[in-house]
């Protein structure tokens, strides 16, 4: 994998164009940086859900405890910003080039490759960084004991970790519902296109 800082980004013209066959099918999702940003915040609400309930587990194991957010944590959340976008473009396979853009009016970082991939590397493509940042430490944060001094840290650090991800989750829930089974997708300029492989006939 070969990852190449770009730019920073400020319109789709920037963002490379892949070759696509014929019967490729754009996906039904944003068509913006902008657009995407407040469709994805629609996933904070099942995140946290799902910081929710590891919080009840903490409590089941551990009783009572004080939780509080803390500065630390929150600027140890922001330093994996760059692993996050690496863990992503790791993903895309060995042979892949991936450019990483910064766009500071949306407060984010992405990458993209025109790399064709399956539609399970592109789930795990998009869920791994959510897990190694936000869902793991939070599931250490939850069978650990409780320290006053370490778990607010750890549990501050996961939950922006998990909030992080909400373009993620986007992703997969419209690879789950979109891409059949045994496609492929990929990247060209801002939008995700999927396509099944053609078979040749003997």
């Amino acid at each position: 994998m070969k990852l190449v800082y770009k730019e920073v980004f400020k319109s789709n013209e920037q963002l490379p164009l892949g070759t696509l066959p014929e019967n490729a099918v754009k996906f039904k999702e944003p068509k913006n940086l902008t657009e995407t940003t407040i469709k994805a915040s629609l996933f904070a609400l099942p995140a946290l859900v799902g910081v929710a309930l590891f919080i009840i587990g903490s409590r089941l194991l551990h009783g009572d405890l004080s939780i509080n957010g803390t500065l630390p944590g929150m600027l140890f959340a922001f330093l994996t910003l760059i692993p996050h976008e690496f863990l992503h473009a790791i993903c895309f396979g060995r042979d892949a080039e991936v450019e990483l853009f910064i766009a500071p009016k949306q407060l984010s970082l992405f990458v993209i490759s025109t790399q064709p991939i399956t539609k399970a590397r592109f789930i795990i493509l998009s869920l791994f960084p959510n897990i190694v940042f936000g869902w793991l430490p939070l599931a250490v944060w939850m069978v650990l004991p409780y320290s006053a001094f370490f778990s607010n840290h750890l549990l501050t650090f996961s939950v922006i970790s998990v909030l992080f991800g909400l373009g993620d989750y986007m992703n997969v829930y419209n690879a789950a519902r979109q891409m059949p089974k045994g496609s492929m997708q990929q990247l060209s300029g801002f939008n995700s296109y999927w396509f099944l492989q053609k078979t040749s006939v003997s």
